[in-house]
């Protein structure tokens, strides 16, 4: 820096602090209103302040909504219970890893039992030629099938043909009662699946379904959270869960007491709480539409923080729904791992 250049800045900085000294304290150009206009906060935009209270329309429907359907029943300990063993059978995660495809078959399998049974109990009485000739075709077809619709249509076509060469109207009406239950299993997702596998493996008792049935009814007003006690339950009736075992392709290294217990409480909560749990999820979908514009709003109200932006009265409104939110967040999350067993929309 050259000499004439520090000359230059020192003068600067005497006038500029002469400057200072010389400006009065008050009004125009005054010390007093520079420091206000440091400190004056901002004025949030209209645009934002517009945003905002479009989000908070939407909160309030959300939130109406879900404290409307919102039911004391939902902090039932055996109803949470059902949730979170949902959640990680859906996920795959802990005990639950790998166990929601025979999970699956084995309710579905429940649910058929009655089919199943007519089914088998036609093929048993009534052998006249025709009428075998018509079961090779269904198990043909239960191999061969492309989908639900084309079983169904399929069946159809054959019966029509079948039904004129059977003699007796006890056989007609037998094949048009067997065609009936197939229809009434195919329309179960995984139901011509199962009936294929009972076949496949020769298991036509399909009493044990009725046995594992009760079973699951028989809890319904025991706890069923006592493990333990289930536990005991399935080493009663061991044999017949060996017996479905194959048929649910449960794999070889989950084939134990344990597994069997999980997948009865899993089914038994089911039984009991399944129609609660229908009206939960309705309350979970509203909640994760309520949560889109909750975190909106908050992403605005942090954007202009209150120590810096003058804050519109709808800003320090309290937002509804985070109450019902909180309450199921805080009951549905697991204080060790953190894992939170329903998803709101984070």
């Amino acid at each position: 820096m050259t000499e004439i250049t520090k000359v230059d800045t020192e003068s600067t900085n005497q006038d500029q602090a002469i400057s200072v000294w010389q400006r009065p304290v008050f009004g125009e150009n005054s010390l007093v209103q520079d420091l206000l206009g440091k400190f004056q906060k901002l004025e949030v935009s209209e645009n934002s302040v517009s945003l905002h209270n479009k989000q908070l329309l939407d909160i309030r429907v959300f939130a109406k909504t879900a404290e409307a359907i919102d039911n004391d029943k939902f902090g039932n300990q055996e109803f949470l219970l059902f949730v979170k063993i949902k959640y990680m059978l859906l996920k795959g995660v802990n005990e639950y890893a790998g166990l929601y495809e025979s999970m699956t078959l084995l309710r579905v399998a429940i649910e058929a039992k009655e089919s199943f049974f007519a089914i088998a109990q036609t093929e048993l009485r009534f052998r006249g030629s025709k009428q075998q000739q018509f079961y090779r075709f269904v198990e043909q077809l239960l191999v061969d099938h492309a989908n639900h619709t084309s079983f169904r249509q399929n069946i159809q076509v054959q019966l029509s043909e079948m039904i004129p060469q059977v003699k007796t109207e006890e056989g007609k009406k037998a094949l048009n009662s067997y065609i009936k239950h197939l229809e009434k299993v195919s329309e179960r997702e995984l139901g011509l699946k199962l009936l294929s596998l009972f076949k496949n493996y020769q298991l036509a008792d399909y009493s044990i379904l009725q046995v594992i049935a009760d079973m699951i009814q028989s809890l319904d007003k025991k706890d069923i959270r006592d493990f333990k006690s289930l536990l005991s339950l399935v080493m009663a009736n061991y044999n017949v869960f060996q017996q479905i075992r194959k048929i649910i392709d449960l794999p070889d290294y989950r084939n134990t007491p344990e597994t069997y217990a999980l997948m009865i409480q899993y089914l038994a909560l089911s039984h009991k709480h399944g129609l609660v749990y229908l009206k939960f999820d309705k309350l979970v979908r509203v909640l994760r539409k309520w949560f889109k514009p909750y975190q909106a709003a908050m992403a605005i109200r942090q954007e202009y923080p209150p120590k810096e932006y003058h804050q519109p009265k709808e800003f320090t409104e309290p937002i509804p729904g985070v109450e019902v939110y909180e309450k199921y967040k805080k009951w549905l999350t697991d204080k060790k791992s953190g894992m939170t067993y329903i998803d709101f929309g984070e």
